[in-house]
């Protein structure tokens, strides 16, 4: 784009861009949901499978260790591991549509100035003539 935009475009754009960063806000949300959930599943689990290695016979020293091997603690750990993940590009995300947000008010911003430039208002001449 090398025009300044008109002021219908400029509010399409600005109204996109906040469309966008709202949108990411809402994903934000959600994935912080379901890491907190998938936090609280694998901490339940391994607590339980902890005990039950104990319970077993396995020394509390070692019991940790033991149950993080469990193949369902092991793939709970995972999902958690993975949301945080998701989350934390998520969050990139939104920081990246805000910063997208803020271009498009300057982009606009500019296209105001430089249309009143170009129609010499603010120069000495007033911008409506009241003909």
């Amino acid at each position: 784009m090398t025009a300044p935009w008109s002021f219908g475009e400029a509010v399409q754009r600005c109204s996109e861009a906040s469309r966008r960063q709202q949108e990411s806000e809402e994903e934000l949300k959600h994935a912080y949901r379901h890491a907190a959930l998938a936090e609280e599943e694998y901490r339940l689990a391994l607590a339980k499978a902890i005990l039950a290695k104990h319970h077993d016979g396995a020394a509390w020293t070692v019991a940790p260790d033991l149950a993080r091997g469990d193949e369902k603690v092991a793939e709970l750990r995972r999902e958690r591991d993975t949301a945080l993940g998701l989350r934390e590009a998520l969050s990139q995300a939104a920081w990246r549509r805000t910063a997208d947000r803020k271009d498009a008010q300057r982009f606009a911003d500019w296209s105001q100035r430089r249309e009143m430039a170009e129609a010499g208002i603010g120069q000495g001449q007033p911008a409506w003539s009241g003909a």
